[in-house]
């Protein structure tokens, strides 16, 4: 009986803890219900929104057209024009000296019917592996000569490779193109050596620059030699010229006619005393 007397006041409190939840839950919903109903009544006194005019759908829309990326601008070379290049000088075209002029021809055929302009002729060393990579470029050889129909001419191109890519097993790509238009403005180039080298160092019997240091060196030796003998020949023969010169007289031949007798008798009487 004690529990049960112990637990009994707890449970109006809990009943009343109910009570309360439930009136805050329904006093909450009807709030919602009473809003509902004046959104409602607003929208029933509101003015129509169509009077009876036209709806104006306003002006098209215009979709922007797709620009599709443009492919990059590639220069070709003509199909009326042939072009070919010789090295007069090097039998091996995969080996070139370095530091040292390289004399390529480059010609040019003209197939068409119409003139073509040769602008110049370029090259330079680009990296194997990527073609944008330039490791030297050479100098651009200007011509502006115009190539008739039917026509064949040639072009002298030179070029100097770099004497620092010499040695080891490095390689190129020797790079030679030609530029030329046509009479329409119309641009083209063409490579006709586009292949991979080496540059190798130039061995030389004789050395120019060292026969004549030699010839300069021996020069100022010469020079110090002559200088040496002529100060040794001043400094000695001045001292022999500085000596006074002594004249002894002559022993006979000696005209006694001008000299009086009284001097010569005295002359002798002092000579006889002294013998």
């Amino acid at each position: 009986s004690s529990g049960i007397n112990a637990e009994w006041p707890l449970r109006p409190g809990i009943a009343s803890l109910c009570l309360t939840a439930q009136i805050t839950r329904c006093q909450e919903e009807d709030e919602i219900m009473d809003s509902d109903e004046e959104d409602e009544e607003e929208l029933l006194d509101a003015e129509p929104l169509d009077d009876g005019s036209p709806l104006d759908d306003g002006e098209p829309i215009e979709h922007e057209p797709v620009v599709e990326e443009a492919e990059d601008f590639v220069i070709k070379p003509s199909p009326d024009a042939k072009v070919f290049y010789a090295f007069p000088k090097h039998a091996d075209e995969t080996m070139f000296p370095g530091g040292k002029v390289v004399k390529a021809l480059i010609g040019f055929q003209n197939n068409g019917d119409s003139p073509f302009i040769i602008d110049n002729v370029e090259g330079g060393f680009r990296y194997p592996m990527d073609y944008n990579y330039v490791i030297q470029n050479f100098t651009s050889f200007r011509y502006g000569r115009e190539v008739a129909p039917g026509v064949t001419q040639t072009f002298l191109y030179m070029f100097v490779p770099s004497e620092q890519l010499a040695g080891g097993s490095r390689t190129f790509s020797l790079v030679m193109s030609l530029n030329y238009r046509g009479e329409d403005g119309t641009l083209y180039t063409d490579s006709p050596f586009n292949e991979t080298v080496s540059v190798h160092e130039v061995d030389e019997g004789f050395d120019t620059e060292i026969f004549f240091m030699y010839v300069l060196l021996a020069a100022l030796f010469a020079l110090l030699l002559f200088g040496a003998q002529y100060l040794f020949s001043s400094a000695f023969g001045g001292r022999k010229s500085s000596r006074k010169t002594i004249e002894t007289g002559t022993s006979g031949g000696i005209d006694y006619d001008y000299i009086p007798k009284d001097h010569l008798t005295a002359k002798k009487a002092k000579a006889t005393k002294r013998d």
